[in-house]
C-alpha cells in the first residue's frame, strides 16, 4: 500500500516556517526531526532546508479552510503573510470566494470558508496541470482512492450558468473516504515548471521497489534513489512532472 506520509517545503529557515503554519492550521504541532522540523496535524507538514526556485506559480498548493475569511486574512498578515488577492466567481446562482496569499517565504496558499467550516484546516492540494482529469486519476490509482463523483445536478446548473462543456473536465477530485480531509484537487491552470519545486509529496511504501513498479506503469517516472541515516527513498515524476517521493 502506498500513503501520503507528509507535504515536504523546502524552506531557508525550517523551523520558522513550521512555526507560521502551525500557527495558521488548528491542532498542529512542531517538533524537529533530525535538521528538519515537522508540523504534526491531520496531514503532515515537514520543512527541510533544501534548494528551490523562485516561482510565483506555484505547481501545488494548499487550499486553508477556516470559518471566518475576513478575521482570517488579518490574522495572517500579523504572522508573516502576504496578500496577493481576493477573488470572487459566479456561475449563474453559484458563488464562491478565496483569497491568495504567501507564506513567509513566498509560497503561494488559498484561503477559503466553506460552508459549516469551525476549525482551520487544509481542505485541498491542489495540482494545477494542463489535464486535470488524467492527473488526477493517476493519483487516484496511486493512492488506491476512488473518484469522487460531482453530483450531476451541480454539473447541469453550472451549463444553466452557461459554462461550456468543455470546462466541465477542467477540473478532478480523488480523496480517501467520502470525509477524510485533504482532498487532492486537480486544476487546468497556466503553472511554473521550477527546476527544483517548493513543494512536493512524500508518500511511504510497505514495499518500495513493488510500488515503484507499479507507478511507473500507471505513467510515473523514475528521477533517482537516495540513501541516508538508514532511509532510502526513490524520487519520481507523475505524468505531469510534478516530484514525488516513496520511502
Amino acid at each position: 500500500m502506498l500513503r501520503l506520509n507528509c507535504v515536504t517545503f523546502a524552506a531557508a529557515d525550517p523551523r520558522g516556517l513550521a512555526d507560521f503554519w502551525s500557527e495558521l492550521l488548528d491542532e498542529y504541532t512542531v517538533e524537529p526531526e533530525g535538521d528538519a522540523w515537522r508540523a504534526r496535524g491531520a496531514v503532515d507538514l515537514f520543512f527541510h532546508r533544501l534548494d528551490k526556485s523562485p516561482t510565483i506559480e506555484v505547481p501545488i498548493h494548499l487550499d486553508v479552510n477556516v470559518p471566518d475569511h475576513k478575521a482570517e486574512i488579518e490574522r495572517l498578515l500579523t504572522l508573516g503573510a502576504k496578500l496577493v488577492q481576493t477573488t470572487s466567481h459566479a456561475v449563474g446562482e453559484l458563488q464562491e470566494e478565496w483569497t491568495v496569499m504567501r507564506d513567509p517565504e513566498g509560497n503561494g496558499f488559498c484561503i477559503q470558508s466553506p460552508p459549516k467550516t469551525e476549525v482551520r484546516y487544509v481542505g485541498n492540494i491542489t495540482f494545477s496541470c494542463a489535464e486535470p482529469v488524467a492527473l488526477g486519476k493517476f493519483w487516484a490509482a496511486a493512492l488506491r482512492w476512488p473518484d469522487e463523483e460531482i453530483d450531476e445536478s451541480f454539473l447541469q446548473r453550472l451549463r444553466d450558468g452557461g459554462v461550456d462543456e468543455r470546462e466541465l473536465t477542467g477540473f478532478y477530485v480523488t480523496r480517501e473516504t467520502p470525509t477524510s480531509r485533504p482532498r487532492f484537487l486537480f486544476q487546468r491552470r497556466e503553472k511554473s515548471r521550477p527546476d527544483s519545486y517548493p513543494l512536493h509529496l512524500d508518500l511511504t511504501a510497505d514495499d518500495r521497489e513493488a510500488e515503484i513498479a507499479r507507478l511507473t506503469e500507471l505513467g510515473a517516472s523514475v528521477e533517482e534513489t537516495k540513501s541516508t541515516g538508514g532511509h532510502t527513498w526513490t524520487v519520481m515524476r507523475d505524468p505531469e512532472s510534478n516530484p514525488f517521493c516513496v520511502e
